[in-house]
């Protein structure tokens, strides 16, 4: 019998159901090996997310003991004792938030165990949301020997910059085409009937979350300027809204501008593969990005690709190559890179193919799962030994 490595992975507050942490967390549970690995999901406080989306069932410490700050050292000490009674070999706080809680409960568990557990951090943003109370927290984890996760090389840098975190201490693991998301969603496509557009219509697509961060004014305002010269151009955005006074505010210059009949403002899909088939060309005009989800997205389903230059974008976009890249907050830059690709039927196949090239050849799941076995049993210099 072998022994399996016991991990652990926590959040504090999981909110958003297709937000990029959520999504690739469940993907992590999903598709690390169970004969290798004893997996644990535990919540800390709150679960906004349906808790059958997750593979592995949280434990909600928040149901447990309430969420109310006179609950907190209840919440801890029932962290600890979990650690402890499952004899949890690594902690996986997945979010910088929770490192806080994953340090200062492994040095309690460290008491009662004998031994350590290894803590892991991950830095999936680059950097935009650092405050004071990251700071704060920072400065109160800077004796842990924490081993950093980053899905890019601007994450690390950002890191270092923001924070102060060393590169030495990051392993960058990418995020990967899930295989199983790509075949259920193009298994299942939306027809450009179902979603009102005419055969002729040239369909430009845009998947994120409504966020000022997405940068979706910049879009529209580029939507405006290609309108001019292409009426039959129209904007099909899909995403949550995370926050609907900023939707309020992108209708309204929707009709300021006179685009209602020409954008199209659709909500959530559970799955977008569903719909990127039916996009003439895929762009994301955000404002910052560590590693778009949304962007590898659009590579695997073959689409020509405008985006942002920021981040780790050209960490899988080369400009001319595969996709092309435009600075930020430049409307008219957008629309000159949108009008261009319009305009070459080509260029746009011939970008398309390569993008895909890209996706499944250097961010296949089954290598990119590799890199995490790898990490994790590195992290706890874990020999797989037979047990007689």
């Amino acid at each position: 019998m072998t022994e399996r490595l016991r991990i652990v992975f926590m959040v504090d507050h999981a909110v958003l159901p297709r937000g990029g942490s959520e999504q690739h967390l469940v993907w992590l549970q999903s598709n690390l090996d169970s004969e290798r690995f004893e997996k644990h999901f535990l919540v800390f406080s709150q679960l906004d997310c349906p808790e059958e989306m997750f593979p592995v069932s949280p434990l909600v410490l928040g149901r447990v003991f309430g969420n109310a700050k006179f609950s907190y050292l209840k919440r801890f000490r029932a962290l600890v004792d979990y650690l402890c009674h499952n004899d949890i070999h690594i902690i996986h706080a997945f979010m910088p938030n929770d490192e806080v809680l994953a340090c200062y409960a492994v040095l309690f568990a460290r008491r009662r165990l004998g031994r350590s557990i290894a803590i892991v951090g991950h830095r999936r943003n680059i950097g935009y949301m650092v405050g004071l109370r990251r700071r704060i927290m920072g400065w109160l984890t800077r004796r842990f020997n924490i081993a950093y996760l980053a899905n890019s090389r601007a994450a690390v840098d950002a890191a270092l910059v923001k924070e102060g975190i060393p590169r030495k201490r990051f392993t960058v693991i990418y995020n990967p085409v899930s295989r199983s998301r790509w075949e259920d969603g193009l298994a299942s496509p939306v027809s450009r009937a179902e979603l009102g557009f005419q055969a002729d219509d040239f369909v430009i697509g845009s998947v994120a979350t409504i966020r000022r961060i997405k940068g979706y004014e910049t879009l529209v305002r580029a939507i405006r300027l290609v309108v001019d010269q292409y009426p039959n151009v129209r904007l099909l955005c899909i995403g949550a809204v995370a926050f609907p006074e900023y939707l309020d505010e992108l209708r309204a210059l929707t009709a300021e501008l006179g685009l209602e009949r020409s954008i199209t403002w659709h909500g959530d899909m559970d799955n977008p593969y569903r719909v990127l088939p039916l996009f003439d060309l895929a762009v994301l005009s955000s404002y910052s990005e560590s590693f778009s989800n949304s962007v590898l997205e659009y590579a695997a389903a073959g689409l020509p690709i405008v985006a942002s230059e920021v981040g780790g974008m050209s960490e899988m976009i080369t400009d001319g190559v595969n996709g092309c890249l435009v600075p930020p907050k430049e409307p008219e830059l957008l629309a000159e890179k949108i009008i261009t690709l319009i305009e070459n039927p080509t260029l746009r196949h011939t970008l398309a193919a390569r993008a895909a090239e890209t996706a499944h050849s250097h961010f296949d799941e089954s290598a990119v799962m590799r890199r995490y076995v790898e990490f994790y049993e590195n992290l706890c210099g874990f020999q797989r030994k037979a047990k007689e």
